[in-house]
């Protein structure tokens, strides 16, 4: 960010960008007790609020079915292309 945007940021806002500078650099100082933390909430998500975790791994499936997957595919196609396309040059 430059300085004449940082200028016009009001203190709220400045002590909300560097909290989040504090939060970032303590995930990557501590990534095991990240990776607890995470865990533990994931544990008593699924234990206690089913219906909940249903809906995460719902919004995983749709993620995966609508982004993830089309990405792999137009990947994959790609690489047979290139491939077809390298062969046939050689050829």
């Amino acid at each position: 960010m430059n300085p004449e945007t940082e200028q016009q940021l009001t203190p709220a806002e400045r002590f909300y960008k560097s909290h989040l500078k504090r939060v970032c650099a303590y995930q990557k100082a501590n990534p095991e007790k990240c990776r607890a933390k995470c865990k533990r909430y994931t544990d008593r998500l699924r234990e206690q609020q089913p219906d909940k975790w249903e809906a995460v791994l719902q919004q995983k499936r749709d993620y995966y079915i609508n982004i993830r997957k089309p990405k792999l595919v137009a990947a994959r196609e790609e690489a047979k292309k290139a491939k077809q396309q390298a062969v046939a040059v050689s050829a």
